[in-house]
C-alpha cells in the first residue's frame, strides 16, 4: 500500500543524522556532567558493563571512569531494567519514574519465556516472596532462586528468580556495572537500595517529550521501538498540536519540539565510537538516519548488537576492544573502505579512548575488512 501524501517540510538522513548526533552529543562532545547527560539521554544501555563508559566518553568533552562509578556507588544512577525491558544505566530518579510504564512489556516477557517453567506456583506469591528477600538483603539470581526453592522445591530456581528479575522493580548493586566488574550481579530492591519505590508520576506523552528532546525528529512507532511500548503512533497524535511535523525521505511523517535544533545537513561531524546497542542504533524504528539497511546486518549478532563507528556521522563499520595487562588493542571492521583521512582520525579516537580506558597500556589500533 502506497503511503498517503504528507504536507510537509521534506527532512533527508542526512538531516535526520545531524540532528541525532547533536541531540546525542555525537556532533560536538558536551561540557556537562555524567549526570546531566544521563538525564538528557534518558540513560545508555548497560547490558555490556563497559558499553555506557564509551558512550559517554564519546559524548562528554571531559569523562574519566570514575565520574560514572561514583554515581553507581552513591545511588545518584543505577543499572537496571527500563526501556523494551532491557538492561540501562540511568539517573535514579529516572529509573523510579520510567519502570512502571514498562509493567506491560516485563510481564509479556515473562509470560512468554517464563511461566510455563514456573509449574503452576503462583506468579503473585513468588513475586511477594522475591519482594520480602530482596527488601532485607542482596542475592545474586541463583542465590535468589535457590531460596525461593526453599518455598517452590518442584520448581526450578531460574524460572522463580526471572519473577523477580522481570517483574519487580530491582536494581544491579555495583560492584555490577563498575567498568571492571567481571562477576555475576547481584540484586536488590529498588526500596532498599534507592530509600523508595518507583511511582506513577511520568505520563506516557511525558516521556514521548522526552524522546524527542534526545532522539527527534521522530515517528510514533520510532518511539515505540525504543521503549518497546505500544502507545507510540497514539501518543504523538495526541501530542501533533504541540509538535512540528516533517516527512522523511520514505514519506514517513516524523514529528519534533518546535525549540529543538535541526542543523543543517552539510555542517561537519567527526569520526566517533560507538559501543554495544548505542542509542543510535537501537532507538528508532527506521535506522536509515545512522546506517545504510545493508549494513545493519553487520551489527547484529544473535544475541546482540556489536559496536559501531561513524564517518561523517554515519556508521561505517564495527570495531573491537580488548584489554590486557600490558597492551590494549582496538581493531577497526570496515564495511566499505576507508579513506586515509577517515583511517587517521579513527586511529587517534582509538588511541585517545584507550589512554582512558587502559591508561598504562600499550595501545595498538588496526583495520580490517568486515566478513560477515
Amino acid at each position: 500500500m502506497a503511503r498517503k501524501s504528507i504536507d510537509a517540510p521534506l527532512l533527508t538522513d542526512r538531516a535526520l543524522n545531524r540532528a541525532t548526533l547533536m541531540r546525542q552529543g555525537l556532533l560536538t562532545r558536551q561540557p556537562v556532567s555524567v549526570m546531566a547527560m544521563l538525564e538528557q539521554l534518558i540513560g545508555l544501555q548497560g547490558q555490556v558493563h563497559k558499553a555506557p563508559y564509551v558512550g559517554l566518553w564519546s559524548r562528554l568533552t571531559s569523562f574519566a571512569i570514575p565520574d560514572l562509578e561514583v554515581l553507581l556507588k552513591d545511588r545518584r544512577a543505577v543499572r537496571a531494567t527500563v526501556m523494551r525491558c532491557t538492561l540501562h544505566v540511568v539517573t535514579a530518579d529516572d529509573f523510579l519514574a520510567i519502570r512502571p510504564l514498562i509493567d506491560p512489556i516485563a510481564w509479556r516477557g515473562f509470560k512468554t519465556n517464563h511461566l510455563k517453567p514456573l509449574k503452576g506456583a503462583d506468579v503473585d506469591e513468588v513475586r511477594a516472596a522475591s519482594r520480602a528477600l530482596l527488601d532485607v538483603e542482596t542475592l545474586s539470581p541463583a542465590a535468589l532462586g535457590a531460596r525461593l526453592q526453599e518455598r517452590w522445591p518442584e520448581t526450578e530456581a531460574v524460572p522463580l528468580s526471572m519473577a523477580a528479575r522481570f517483574l519487580e522493580p530491582v536494581v544491579h548493586v555495583p560492584p555490577a556495572g563498575l567498568f571492571g566488574a567481571t562477576r555475576a550481579p547481584e540484586l536488590t530492591s529498588a526500596r532498599r537500595w534507592l530509600g523508595r519505590d518507583p511511582d506513577l508520576s511520568l505520563s506516557l506523552d511525558a516521556l514521548m517529550l522526552r524522546y524527542l528532546r534526545a532522539f527527534g525528529p521522530a515517528s510514533g512507532h520510532d518511539f515505540s521501538a525504543w521503549s518497546g511500548l505500544t502507545g507510540g503512533p497514539a501518543a504523538m497524535e495526541r501530542l501533533r498540536p504541540q509538535l512540528l511535523s516533517f516527512v522523511g525521505e520514505d514519506g514517513r511523517e516524523l514529528f519534533d519540539l518546535p525549540e529543538a535544533p535541526r542543523p543543517g545537513p552539510d555542517i561537519e561531524a567527526p569520526v566517533r565510537l560507538l559501543p554495544d546497542y548505542d542509542n543510535v542504533v537501537v532507538g528508532y524504528d527506521d535506522r536509515s538516519r545512522m546506517l545504510r539497511r545493508e549494513h545493519f546486518k553487520g551489527l547484529s549478532m544473535a544475541n546482540g548488537m556489536r559496536p559501531g563507528f561513524t564517518v561523517d556521522g554515519f556508521v561505517r563499520g564495527t570495531w573491537k576492544l580488548a584489554i590486557g595487562k600490558d597492551r590494549a588493542s582496538i581493531v577497526f571492521f570496515w564495511f566499505d573502505k576507508l579513506t586515509s583521512n577517515a583511517r587517521a582520525e579513527l586511529t587517534r579516537e582509538a588511541r585517545a579512548l584507550l589512554k582512558t580506558l587502559a591508561p598504562d597500556a600499550t595501545p595498538e589500533v588496526s583495520f580490517e575488512a568486515f566478513v560477515g
